[in-house]
């Protein structure tokens, strides 16, 4: 593969005729005039999609015109993967360096029968020699699976796993759907009881805890929901035992995290009155600072941090970090992630296992070692898209990654079947749920309860195992999760049809089929459960599961 790299004024710097792996040396940085493009051609050939990480889910199988996102610390990072009619990998090209801003663009050029494949990238002061990845296999040689591509891809930005604490990966229970902004100290008792009860490690307080006004997102409130965030000051006057309640949720057993954004400036907000710097405009009454600002941004980071200290909080689930977009022009990301990295190290100097949630967008390799957990966006319910989005952080991060779900939230109507495709789905990583726990109808709570328990005793499979998938039109139809030592392997269907698949693998052991289709499927060996866990005699049942020793 030919790569050529010019500096920002476009002079080229350097050209090579035949690449598969090239690094950038500090000669060439400075001699960048602080940008560098990285331009090479992809042969259109037996292609028919393209993924790269900015995708929430596997690409649709067309080939676009052009292909375009934005990478940099704060948001998706710089590889794109070519893809042919199996799902398998023809090309891929990436860059280590995941902090600075870029900008990525494939766009097909017909004459030359390829892709026009450019990395933009900005070249700071600071920026260290990276590498570019090329992932091509060699002629007549067996094309890579995508999972096997990003593990290459990984291998080289993340040589080693971090190791998590315990509690990262404890299901949650989250107040965010269940009630919003209608927090109160009661609510916060009763369903943190009840959660310990059911069998959650892990309390999140959501928005709503720092500002007086009790309210739910409705389309009337949403236009001027965050016009008060900012300050980062809890609310005595609508949680006066705020203090008392974190206590109690720890004395249940409940790890307790609450909700920070820290690039959101409210309108009313006192923060607003120390700046007219913006980056954005006014959107559901904030805007996000600029956080070349830096007494803002100190500012912010230190009132974060005393609300944390003060409360003796467990963690922080940091929010909409993805809005600091990355920019070739006026590049801010690695500003960002500087502010963040030092928040997240003083959190914990005070607790060194304290709990940090990211969500999708900026879920990256560059971020294993910051968070300690790596959740889905927001698909309230939605249980497909749930477990989708839950296989794309596991291919974009590998194993042994907390892997969150987005809180579990349906209709009080939902049938027991439902509700358990739900619970089925949230096993595709750290189940969450976000319901009021005290009012659901007693079969939802025995569903909850089944596969928390379910969960727990398979912990260590889930998460320590090794995770493969099965693609059907592109949607994954079965994804399997495998513990050799212990020979034990779990597999979350979508397609019943698949089940005669998955039977005549060869595996010796235990093997757990759970069933996230719509079909009542019929079984000749094992023991079948439905979604509460009762025995089901000859029928696997939709939001059921299926043990077999083979």
């Amino acid at each position: 593969m030919q790569i050529d790299i010019y500096a920002h004024n476009n002079a080229l710097l350097q050209h090579f005729s035949s690449a598969t792996s090239v690094k950038l040396h500090e000669e060439l940085l400075k001699n960048s005039g602080g940008k560098l493009e990285i331009k090479t051609l992809v042969p259109i050939l037996e292609l028919t999609s393209v993924w790269y990480p900015a995708l929430s889910a596997m690409p649709a199988m067309k080939l676009p015109w052009v292909v375009s996102f934005s990478c940099g610390a704060t948001k998706n990072f710089p590889l794109v993967c070519f893809l042919d009619q199996k799902g398998s990998v023809s090309t891929a090209v990436g860059l280590s360096n995941m902090i600075d801003d870029c900008s990525v663009t494939a766009k097909m050029n017909q004459e030359a029968c390829a892709y026009e494949l450019t990395f933009s990238i900005v070249i700071a002061k600071e920026t260290a020699p990276f590498e570019i990845f090329v992932d091509v296999p060699a002629t007549g040689s067996r094309k890579s699976t995508l999972s096997e591509t990003l593990s290459r891809y990984r291998k080289m930005v993340m040589p080693a796993i971090p190791v998590y604490p315990e509690n990262a990966w404890k299901s949650v229970y989250c107040t965010w759907y269940a009630v919003h902004a209608a927090l109160t100290d009661e609510y916060m008792l009763r369903n943190g009881k009840e959660a310990a009860d059911l069998g959650f490690g892990t309390f999140i307080v959501d928005d709503g805890w720092c500002f007086d006004e009790a309210k739910r997102v409705t389309p009337s409130t949403l236009p001027d929901w965050y016009r008060d965030i900012g300050d980062w000051e809890y609310s005595e006057k609508k949680l006066p035992a705020i203090k008392q309640n974190v206590k109690k949720l720890r004395e249940y057993g409940l790890s307790c995290l609450f909700w920070v954004a820290p690039f959101f400036c409210g309108r009313r907000s006192k923060l607003a009155s120390m700046t007219e710097e913006y980056l954005t405009e006014l959107h559901e009454g904030e805007r996000i600072y600029d956080v070349k600002n830096s007494s803002v941004t100190e500012k912010v980071m230190k009132s974060i941090y005393s609300v944390y200290k003060e409360l003796d909080l467990d963690g922080l689930k940091i929010d909409f970090v993805d809005e600091i977009q990355p920019d070739t022009e006026n590049p801010r990301c690695r500003i960002a992630y500087t502010a963040l990295k030092n928040l997240i190290s003083k959190v914990r100097s005070y607790k060194k296992d304290a709990l940090i949630e990211f969500r999708q967008s900026y879920t990256t390799p560059l971020m294993a070692s910051l968070a300690t957990a790596f959740r889905a966006g927001d698909v309230p319910f939605d249980y497909m898209e749930n477990f989708s989005r839950c296989v794309q952080i596991r291919l974009l991060m590998g194993d042994k990654i907390p892997v969150h779900a987005d809180p579990v939230y349906f209709n009080a109507g939902e049938s027991v079947e439902a509700v358990g495709r739900h619970l089925v789905a949230s096993l595709a990583g750290v189940p969450m749920v976000s319901m009021e726990l005290s009012g659901i109808r007693e079969e939802h709570k025995k569903v909850i309860k089944n596969y928390l328990t379910f969960y727990r005793d398979k912990q260590k499979i889930l998460n320590n195992g090794h995770w493969e998938f099965d693609f059907c039109n592109n949607f994954p139809a079965s994804v399997s999760c495998t513990l050799i030592p212990e020979k034990e392997k779990i597999i979350i269907l979508t397609n019943g049809e698949y089940l005669a698949k998955v039977l005549k693998e060869d595996f010796s052991g235990e093997l757990t089929i759970l069933n996230m289709s719509l079909e009542n499927i019929p079984v000749y060996e094992g023991v079948a459960f439905d979604a509460q866990g009762i025995k089901s005699g000859c029928i696997l049942p939709s939001g059921g599961r299926l043990v077999i020793k083979k």
